[in-house]
């Protein structure tokens, strides 16, 4: 165990430049060499490679691939002058040529298989380290959607009758469970607004989609606002149905959102064709979200205007 654990923090720290690989490799070739040397007193005529293998091995858990590909280029020539150096000869003999081929092989499957091994051994760690952040973005997550249920129902309960509650505390719950779907699905990523805005207000619409028009570029939104939006549309939703543009049968909606000069987004609700509207008189917890609007270090401006004509709710925010 104490081996592995060694290996798998070399190969973590293996050098990136290209100059700490060269560096091992000459490392590895220098005390492979002198072993090698060492060595000529019981073998001065044979196995001219036998200190390079282990070398190959040692620089490609230390170095990586580049280093054990320097070692084995340069083990090659170093290893074939003790071949010449045994054999009595000036140059290679041809069938020391088949050593050096021999050699070459099967130290090039050395180094494949070292670096087999630390892509591996890398990837693990990597999955390991995901796992964790995943397990504590888990907990993150859990904790945050405890509190904005606790805030519903806090903010429910206070903004409606002990009969009505039930009913608003329940409709925001669907809401927030829609929002974790589309979330889910996009792997608690950037979800695009088209989608986002449309399967909010798919309650509201239905098969009347043209009642619902959409306007914008292909904006990605950010996980952390997901939440938030939605919430806010669904609010927009239920009080076109209830009092707006979607409680009459020639009313509609506009959505409309652009990319501002500063890199802010400008989001646009306007609703058309409805009945007259009026302020109201109540501020319940639906007003008080919309006038929030998202509230996640985003530095959010919102404007309600209750138009005559039909209610707009404009919302700029940064991404």
């Amino acid at each position: 165990m104490a081996l592995n654990s060694w290996i798998r923090r070399r190969i973590e720290a293996q050098p990136r430049g290209l100059l700490g690989q060269v560096g091992i490799a000459l490392l590895c070739l220098a005390a492979a060499t002198l072993l090698r040397i060492g060595l000529r007193v019981w073998a001065p005529t044979g196995i001219p490679y036998i200190t390079y293998f282990p070398a190959l091995v040692i620089a490609g858990i230390l170095g990586g691939r580049g280093a054990s590909i320097a070692t084995l280029l340069a083990s090659a020539v170093i290893g074939s002058y003790f071949l010449v150096e045994a054999n009595g000869h000036s140059v290679l003999p041809t069938p020391g040529w088949a050593g050096v081929i021999a050699y070459m092989v099967s130290g090039g499957l050395i180094v494949w298989l070292c670096d087999l091994l630390g892509r591996s051994l890398r990837e693990l760690g990597e999955a390991h380290r995901q796992e964790r952040l995943l397990g504590l973005e888990l907990q993150h997550r859990v904790k945050n959607t405890l509190a904005i249920v606790q805030a519903l129902a806090n903010q429910t309960l206070a903004a409606t009758s002990g009969s009505g509650f039930k009913a608003a505390f329940t409709e925001r719950l669907i809401a927030l469970g829609d929002a974790h779907n589309v979330l889910s699905e996009s792997a608690w990523r950037e979800v695009r607004l088209s989608l986002l805005v449309r399967r909010a207000l798919d309650p509201f619409v239905g098969q009347a989609q043209q009642r619902l028009r959409l306007e914008g570029e292909d904006l990605q939104v950010p996980a952390d606002l997901v939440v938030d939006l939605a919430l806010c549309l669904h609010e927009l939703g239920a009080n076109a149905t209830k009092h707006g543009a979607l409680s009459v049968p020639g009313g509609h909606v506009e959505v409309r959102w652009a990319r501002e000069a500063d890199g802010r987004v400008a989001f646009r609700w306007s609703e058309h064709g409805g009945p007259v509207v009026r302020a109201p008189t109540h501020r319940g917890f639906g007003s008080r979200l919309l006038e929030r609007g998202v509230n996640r270090g985003r530095k959010a401006a919102v404007a309600i205007e209750y138009r005559p004509e039909g209610l707009r709710w404009n919302v700029e925010f940064e991404v």
